[in-house]
C-alpha cells in the first residue's frame, strides 16, 4: 500500500497494466494520461479524507497534482474546483497543479499488434440495474465495457452480466482494480461515477470512439434534494456532465460523455430488459447506496446487499412494482412491506445474531425512521411534480441539453414517474395501516 499519489506513483501507472488495456502496447497522448491522474487525485481524495462534510475542509481537500502538460490543466483548475464542489455537495477543495519532470506514458512488454476488433462503442458497467439495462443495449455495437472496482460486490456483479449477455468475440470488457491507500476510508461513492469516465479516456483516445456512454436513469439523475436534510447524489446529473465535457472541451481532448437513459425512469429502463435476463436483477445487480460498514447494519446476512432504506433502493423498488417484478427483486434488508415500528422489531430479533440481540431496538428504530424519511421525500417528490413546483428543485438550464426539445421530455418523464408513484403508494397502502397517515394528502 501507498499513503498517496505522488511523482514516483502516477495513478495511471498503478491502475493500467498488460491485463486491461487490450490492444493498447503503448500509449503516449500525455492529455489523457495527465486527465486521468487528475480525476484519480480528486476521487481518492474523496475516498480516503475521514471527515466531517458539515465543516469547511478545504485544508483537509487540497490537492498537488503532477502533470506534464502544466498551462493547460492550469487554466482549467477553477473548472475542476466548480466541478467537484458540485459533485460534493458544496464542499471547498482547492486543486493545484505542479510541473512533472517524467515524461507520462505507458510501454508494454507486449508486441504490438493491429487490433482485433474495430470497436464502436465504450460505456461503464458497473453492476448496478441500470447498467444491465444499458449492457443489453449496446451488446450489438461492439462494444469496450469499463468497469472500476469501487467495491468487491460490484465488481463481481459486472462480470457476471458481461459472462452472462456479452458475446465476448465482438466486444471487450475492461477492469480497473481500485487502488487501496493506507489510509482510514470515508464511506462515500458520490464521485465514482467520475472515475469510471477517467477509466474510459485512455481507450476512447486510442480507438477513435467519440463518445462515453453511462447508462442511468433520469429520477436519479435529477435528484431534487427538496427541503431534506439528507444528501443527494449528482454523480450522473446533465450539469455534472455538462461540466465534465466542457472540461474535456477545453484540454483538446475530443470525448463527450452522454446519459442515453437521461429521459427514461427507473421502470422504464427496466422494461428493456428481456425476460430471460430477469435472474440477473436479482442476483447479480446492486442499487443500495448506503455503506454495508453502518452499524445498524451489523446483523446483515451474507448476500444481502441492499438495505431497502436509502433513495436509490426505494426507487429500485418503485421500478420493479411497476414491471411486476418484485418476485426478482426482493433481497433487501428491510424486507419490502415491513412499515410498521413494532414489525420490524419482531423481524429484527428474527435475524439479529446472539451478541447483537442487545441491539435490536437501536437498529429497528434506525430502519424505521430511515424508511419514513425516503417514503416523505418520495411523496414530497409526487406532490411537487403533480403542482407543477417540481420546477423549482431542478437545475434544468439548457445548455446543459443539447436537445431542444429537452423540457417536454423531462416533463413527459416526471408525469410518467408521477403514475409510478402512484401504484408505489397503492402497494404501501396495502401493505400497513400505520402508512395510510403518512401517504393521505
Amino acid at each position: 500500500m501507498i499513503e498517496f499519489f505522488d511523482n514516483e506513483n502516477f495513478p495511471y501507472s498503478l491502475h493500467y497494466n498488460d491485463s486491461n488495456l487490450l490492444d493498447i502496447t503503448s500509449y503516449d497522448n500525455s492529455l489523457v494520461l495527465d486527465m486521468f491522474d487528475t480525476i484519480a487525485y480528486i476521487c481518492y481524495k474523496d475516498f480516503y479524507t475521514k471527515r466531517d462534510e458539515d465543516v469547511n475542509n478545504k485544508e483537509k481537500l487540497s490537492l498537488e497534482i503532477p502533470v506534464e502538460n502544466y498551462e493547460k490543466l492550469e487554466k482549467c483548475k477553477k473548472k475542476f474546483e466548480y466541478l467537484i464542489n458540485y459533485m460534493t455537495n458544496g464542499e471547498e477543495w482547492n486543486i493545484n497543479f505542479i510541473q512533472c519532470l517524467n515524461k507520462k506514458e505507458i510501454i508494454s512488454g507486449r508486441l504490438p499488434l493491429e487490433p482485433s476488433v474495430k470497436y464502436n462503442s465504450i460505456s461503464l458497467l458497473s453492476g448496478g440495474l441500470d447498467a444491465l439495462s444499458g449492457t443489453v443495449a449496446e451488446k450489438g455495437n461492439k462494444t469496450i465495457y469499463v468497469t472500476f472496482g469501487t467495491n468487491l460486490i460490484e465488481a463481481s456483479n459486472a462480470q457476471k452480466i458481461y459472462n452472462k449477455i456479452i458475446d465476448k468475440n465482438k466486444n471487450a470488457n475492461v477492469y480497473v482494480k481500485k487502488v487501496m491507500l493506507n489510509s482510514e476510508q470515508h464511506y462515500t461513492e458520490r464521485t465514482r461515477s467520475l472515475m469510471f469516465i477517467g477509466c474510459c479516456l485512455i481507450f476512447a483516445d486510442f480507438y477513435s470512439i467519440k463518445k462515453i456512454k453511462i447508462y442511468e436513469n433520469g429520477i436519479m439523475s435529477l435528484n431534487p434534494k427538496f427541503n431534506f436534510s439528507r444528501r443527494v447524489t449528482k454523480t450522473t446529473n446533465q450539469k455534472t456532465i455538462y461540466l465534465i465535457n466542457e472540461i474535456l472541451s477545453e484540454l483538446g481532448i475530443n470525448v463527450e460523455v452522454e446519459n442515453p437513459f437521461r429521459y427514461l425512469t427507473k421502470a422504464q429502463v427496466i422494461s428493456q430488459i428481456p425476460k430471460e435476463y430477469f435472474e440477473i436483477i436479482s442476483n447479480e445487480t446492486r442499487t443500495c447506496s448506503k455503506n454495508s460498514g453502518i452499524i445498524h447494519f451489523s446483523n446483515k446476512s451474507k448476500g444481502n446487499f441492499h438495505c431497502g432504506l436509502c433513495i436509490a433502493c426505494i426507487l429500485r423498488q418503485i421500478g420493479t412494482i411497476n414491471n411486476n417484478l418484485l418476485d426478482y427483486d426482493n433481497n433487501y434488508l428491510l424486507p419490502i412491506d415491513l412499515y410498521k415500528f413494532e414489525d420490524i422489531l419482531e423481524y429484527e430479533s428474527t435475524i439479529s445474531k446472539k451478541r447483537e440481540s442487545g441491539k435490536d431496538y437501536t437498529k429497528a428504530k434506525y430502519k424505521y425512521l430511515e424508511k419514513r424519511s425516503l417514503i416523505e421525500y418520495y411523496k414530497t417528490y409526487y406532490r411537487n411534480i403533480k403542482s407543477g413546483k417540481i420546477f423549482d428543485y431542478i437545475d434544468l438550464n439548457k445548455k446543459y441539453y443539447k436537445d431542444n426539445d429537452y423540457y417536454k421530455k423531462i416533463s413527459e418523464m416526471l408525469k410518467c414517474f408521477s403514475e409510478e408513484l402512484e401504484k408505489y403508494f397503492e402497494n404501501l397502502k396495502r401493505w400497513g395501516k400505520l402508512w395510510k397517515k403518512i401517504l393521505k394528502d
